[in-house]
C-alpha cells in the first residue's frame, strides 16, 4: 500500500510540474508576443531577457537561441530605420515565438 501511495504522489508531482511548465512558458511568451505586436520591441526584449533562465531550462536551447538571434535582427532593423526589413524580421520572430509556445503543449505531434 505504501508503494502505491508513493507512486501516486510521484505521478501527481510529475503532472503538476508539466502543467506548471506549460503555463509558465505560455505566460512568459504571451507577454513578449503582446509587446511585439504592440510595437514595443525594446520592452519585449527586456521581458525576453528576464525569461531566459526559465525558457532555457524548459525548452530546447537551439530553439531559444534562434529566437534570441531573431530579436537581435529585429532590433538591428529597427535601429537602421528599415521598415520593410523590420516588418519581415518581426514576422519571423513572432512565428518563432509561436513555435516555442507550441513546443510545450501536450499534443500528438509533440509526443511522436
Amino acid at each position: 500500500m505504501q508503494r502505491i501511495l508513493i507512486a501516486l504522489l510521484l505521478c501527481a508531482a510529475l503532472a503538476f510540474g508539466s502543467v506548471w511548465s506549460e503555463h509558465a512558458v505560455d505566460e512568459a511568451l504571451g507577454a513578449v508576443t503582446a509587446d511585439i505586436e504592440a510595437g514595443e520591441v525594446g520592452q519585449a526584449h527586456e521581458k525576453w531577457k528576464q525569461a531566459q533562465t526559465l525558457l532555457g531550462s524548459l525548452l530546447l536551447h537551439t530553439e531559444v537561441d534562434q529566437a534570441d538571434r531573431l530579436f537581435d535582427r529585429v532590433l538591428a532593423a529597427k535601429a537602421a530605420g528599415s521598415e520593410v526589413d523590420f516588418q519581415l524580421e518581426r514576422a519571423e520572430l513572432l512565428a518563432q515565438i509561436s513555435h516555442l509556445r507550441d513546443l510545450q503543449r501536450p499534443t500528438v505531434r509533440n509526443l511522436l
